[in-house]
């Protein structure tokens, strides 16, 4: 299952460690999002980084960087944000539509704020949005672990807003 574009929001050193600790399942994460990215690369389908910007996060600082775990190419689209919601003055609806996207395929961090965000944000557009199972991660946070953040997520967040596979 393929969307029209793989959209990888917040691959960045200073998301997927939080001073010594390290987003859930970072590794697998990676390792997950690193196949899903070189499957779409072999069907020549646009891929578009996602980059948060704030004061922890400046642009071009080692922090920002996307991880070195991560192959990201000249020929990939870009998009800098400074808000959980990657459509919020950015210019990513421009990206979509100049590439005549109708799909969105989501990944990366974090599951409970820019994930949720921007995916609640294109179903309202009308984008039909599509995850793999596991392809998101955050932190545990003072009422859920990060495990059970996901897992909520997954079964009852999106509902009606995602087509969430497993293949």
């Amino acid at each position: 299952m393929f969307a029209d574009v793989l959209l990888v929001i917040d691959l960045q050193n200073g998301v997927l460690k939080d001073g010594e600790q390290e987003i859930w399942h970072r590794d697998e994460l990676l390792e997950a999002i690193t196949s899903r990215i070189d499957t779409y690369r072999d069907n020549h389908i646009p891929i578009i980084f996602v980059q948060h910007e704030d004061e922890l996060l400046q642009a071009e600082s080692e922090e920002w960087q996307l991880v070195s775990e991560i192959d990201h190419r000249g020929s990939d689209f870009y998009v800098k944000k400074r808000h959980a919601n990657s459509f919020y003055q950015t210019n990513l609806l421009k990206v979509l539509t100049k590439l005549n996207v109708r799909s969105i395929e989501f990944c990366g961090a974090q599951t409970d704020y820019c994930i949720n965000a921007s995916l609640e944000f294109a179903h309202g557009l009308g984008f039909n949005n599509v995850m793999k199972h596991g392809y998101s991660s955050t932190y545990d946070n003072r009422f859920m672990t990060a495990d059970a953040t996901i897992a909520f997520f997954e079964i009852y967040g999106v509902k009606g807003l995602l087509n969430l596979f497993k293949q």
